[in-house]
């Protein structure tokens, strides 16, 4: 094989004085930092050094302004130069030649004051090859270096891009994005934090973004799609950030970004992000869509010593504050209001966790009634959160936190844990059990683990699948019909009820509530408290009884709490009820004496009447 036919076009020419010291300025800015080696990495690098005859190599991760060693074999850091890196250089040229080689370091301008030239043992021949991934971005280099100067063979060359090869296999698995080929979580923190220690900017400002809208257009249009559009963005927000800054995509349709300079010029930066995330994406298939994001922000002077985790956490509990619509992208600061929050949501993963010293999940239960028949037919589970300094907290203050926290499938299936665990032991008491109804977080429902693990409790406990109702929101009908469906018919397979809930909330439609069987429809409580007073509620509320007539369902009315309107609904003949009128949620321990008085009272001959019933509720 001809040496010079094979090796010539690929080799970087040398620079022209004239841009030379404008060069090594900007090498300058770029940083280098070890850490712990990788094995994997450093297996392919020892062999790459014995392919070619080298002395010391290594795998170097370019992420913007800096390079990152993972392995390197034979260096230390006295080695390392904190600026004018070959590997810059490398980088530079990646665009030109797939491959690199400096065959006598003393004799190139660009090379002949680093420190490794320099100094003892005086390394002169340096090659190396640009690791581009499969989506076209470049990764680092693989690089070898020896203390004779020489040129590699064409045969060395093809050996060494064959390895190189292998290396981009690997830290495409653990470093990047599968989707986009972008920078993961993992290399964006650790150069965020090497920024924070050696940037000569005085501040930074890390960004969380958080698409909305995404998980509708992927269900919509297909896995490809979403992954097609995800690229996309990630093309545009490397574009939008610069080569000095750092951008990353830490999975699912969540992205990272941290800009370094005076904070004076990010309001309009931020301005430019939000209309180039609005612009419309071509995608192959779906054509031109819209999306908007979240974006949450938190500003730091590098002065002040800081943690790249902690930075970015505080981002992304900015951008999960964001209550907004789908219609534009928002972009919120993290700060002293949101200090408390982010306090929250670590007590709230202690207290799921299992930390007694932030306080307990803790389900109460509110009784179902047939006041007609003078029974109670089932009971509602509501998760309340006891806090050993904020006392009992009602849901509306931490559910929302944890659907946006991502905390929700583990607080829905320890409330699920709870309720069999609840059932087992009222049975084994002996008392009245009757089926217990549950909400589920649209992510529970969708969960890929949901029915596993409820499986598993069911069997763990030796419950019935009947005796646990599930409660789908219309809305969530509304939403994902297509999605749900199939996931509600599965827990229909197990036995357990279902529960369409706060219906005339969410404007169904027939067609809709036709395709989806359930056993009972939940009345919203803003048709049945003050029905009796107002038409309009009224004329709603027969409407809504007539649904349940035309598909057979159980109507149950919630937020029942005067006796005017028990009175309206008894002349309507709609019997099962729930509200305040007859009971607030109870804890386990009350709800094990109301079991024991309805064991008692079911022996009499007559059945209660409602104010009996009530009576017995308020005296248990």
């Amino acid at each position: 094989m001809d040496n010079s036919a094979q090796a010539a076009p690929q080799r970087s020419d040398q620079p022209d004085a004239v841009g030379e010291r404008h060069r090594l300025a900007e090498v300058a800015r770029y940083a280098i930092t070890l850490d712990q080696s990788d094995p994997k990495l450093d297996l392919i690098t020892t062999l790459a050094i014995q392919a070619v005859g080298a002395e010391i190599g290594g795998v170097s991760i370019v992420h913007q302004s800096q390079i990152w060693l993972p392995s390197r074999i034979g260096v230390d850091a006295r080695h390392v130069p904190r600026a004018g890196s070959f590997c810059t250089w490398v980088v530079g040229a990646a665009s030109e030649a797939d491959f690199f080689e400096v065959e006598d370091a003393r004799a190139d301008p660009r090379f002949s004051a680093n420190p490794l030239v320099l100094h003892a043992p005086h390394y002169l021949h340096y090659a190396a090859v640009p690791l581009h991934g499969a989506r076209g971005y470049l990764l680092g280099t693989l690089w070898v270096m020896g203390t004779q100067a020489r040129r590699l063979a064409a045969q060395q060359v093809l050996m060494l891009q064959g390895m190189a090869g292998l290396v981009v296999d690997s830290l495409e698995l653990r470093y990047c994005s599968d989707v986009t080929g972008m920078a993961n979580r993992t290399v964006f923190l650790h150069h965020l934090q090497l920024g924070l220690q050696q940037s000569a900017q005085p501040q930074v400002l890390v960004g969380f973004v958080d698409l909305m809208g995404f998980r509708r257009l992927n269900d919509v249009f297909g896995r490809e799609s979403g992954n097609e559009l995800l690229r996309l963005l990630g093309h545009r927000l490397g574009e939008w950030a610069g080569a000095h800054n750092l951008v990353a995509h830490l999975g699912a349709d969540k992205f990272a970004f941290a800009l370094f300079g005076e904070h004076a010029g990010h309001v309009a930066r931020l301005d430019g992000l939000k209309q180039l995330i609005s612009e419309p994406f071509t995608l192959a298939q779906g054509g031109a869509q819209v999306l908007h994001a979240r974006i949450g922000v938190n500003y730091h002077d590098i002065a002040v010593p800081g943690s790249a985790a902690a930075l970015l956490d505080a981002a992304d509990t900015a951008a999960s504050a964001i209550n907004g619509s789908y219609l534009r992208s928002t972009v919120k600061e993290y700060g002293v209001e949101l200090l408390a929050r982010s306090q929250m949501v670590f007590e709230l993963q202690a207290a799921l966790d299992g930390d007694v010293r932030h306080g307990a999940l803790a389900v109460h239960y509110q009784p179902q009634l047939n006041y007609g028949e003078g029974r109670l037919i089932g009971m509602e589970a509501l998760v309340r959160w006891q806090h050993p300094q904020r006392g009992l907290v009602l849901p509306q203050h931490f559910i929302g936190l944890a659907e946006n926290t991502g905390k929700i499938y583990q607080l829905d299936l320890a409330v699920l844990r709870q309720v069999c665990q609840d059932l087992r032991g009222w049975r084994d008491a002996g008392l009245p059990v009757v089926p217990v109804s549950l909400n589920f977080s649209r992510r529970t429902l969708l969960h890929p683990q949901v029915l596993g693990d409820l499986k598993l409790l069911l069997r763990r406990f030796g419950i019935d699948g009947h005796m646990l109702e599930l409660e789908v929101t219309e809305s969530q009908l509304l939403d994902t019909l297509e999605l749900v469906a199939p996931r509600v018919a599965a827990f229909r397979a197990l036995g357990l009820r279902i529960a369409v809930d706060d219906f005339g909330t969410g404007y169904s439609n027939l067609d809709a509530i036709s395709s989806f069987p359930f056993d009972r429809l939940k009345v919203d409580r803003q048709f049945v408290n003050g029905v009796a007073g107002s038409e309009r509620v009224a004329g709603l509320f027969k409407l809504i009884q007539g649904i349940a007539e035309l598909f057979k369902a159980e109507l149950l009315c919630e937020g029942l709490e005067h006796e005017a309107d028990l009175a309206w609904l008894a002349a309507r003949g709609a019997h099962c009820v729930q509200g305040w009128y007859f009971s607030k949620a109870r804890t386990a321990d009350s709800i094990v004496r109301v079991l024991g008085c309805m064991r008692q009272r079911c022996a009499a001959a007559a059945p209660l009447t409602p104010p009996q019933l009530r009576q017995l509720l308020d005296n248990c």
